[in-house]
């Protein structure tokens, strides 16, 4: 049987490695592979930006890496309070009897409703600081786009 509180699946999603195999460069260039063989060779556009290539790689490993210690976090949060409703519902059941079954249920229900309010707004922070993020560099990228077209001009 499958254990239903194991997320290392889902983790793995945001293996470091594995974020990186989408920012490789000839991966990224093949978008730009010419329908005539007598382009010009991005070889050289590659080479010039290749320490940005590398900058580019490394923060998208971080990025994964901050991804994957949220739902770490987010998992500590549901581990940290559902154990703390299965301490609860040991000391009901040592000092009333299983016949506290409402209080063993009413315990794990807000145990758990409680962790996933709080994974929500974990998540909720991770996503804001991202659009926060996006905003500040779609300005950027507007104006680098508007100085490509004057210097191609």
């Amino acid at each position: 049987m499958k254990n239903p509180y194991d997320m290392s699946q889902m983790f793995r999603m945001f293996d470091p490695e594995d974020v990186q195999k989408f920012f490789d460069p000839n991966q990224m260039f093949s978008a730009f592979a010419p329908a005539k063989t007598n382009a010009f060779d991005m070889s050289g556009v590659f080479d010039m930006n290749r320490k940005n290539f590398e900058a580019m790689v490394d923060a998208n490993k971080a990025a994964a890496a901050a991804y994957k210690d949220l739902l770490e976090k987010q998992m500590e949060v549901f581990g940290q309070l559902t154990q703390a409703a299965r301490e609860h519902v040991a000391w009901v059941d040592e000092t009333t009897g299983p016949e506290a079954v409402s209080n063993r249920t009413e315990s794990y229900a807000l145990a758990v409703e409680k962790a996933l309010v709080l994974m929500r707004k974990l998540a909720d922070a991770a996503r804001d600081a991202n659009e926060e993020a996006y905003t500040q560099i779609k300005g950027q990228v507007n104006d680098a786009l508007e100085d490509i077209k004057q210097k191609t001009k």
